[in-house]
Order: C-alpha cells, then sequence, then structure tokens
C-alpha cells in the first residue's frame, strides 16, 4: 500500500489503518444519518 520506505515503521501505518476505518465509520453513521432525516420528510 505504501512506498517501502524505513522510515514507516508497522505502528504508524497501524494507526494510518484506524484514522482511514474511523473516517469511513464516520461517513458510513452520517450517511444513514442522512437517509432517516430524508425518510422522516
Amino acid at each position: 500500500m505504501f512506498p517501502t520506505n524505513p522510515a514507516i515503521t508497522d505502528g504508524v501505518e497501524l494507526f494510518v489503518w484506524i484514522v482511514v476505518i474511523l473516517i469511513g465509520l464516520a461517513g458510513a453513521l452520517s450517511f444513514i444519518d442522512y437517509r432517516k432525516i430524508k425518510k422522516n420528510d
């Protein structure tokens, strides 16, 4: 996924994955919430 760089450690890669997953979850939740609001109108 990332270009091989000795400076990028496993910990940083793990942190990046956690951030990506959290952003994905937040986006999915807001999308579901938006659909619920549209249904109520």
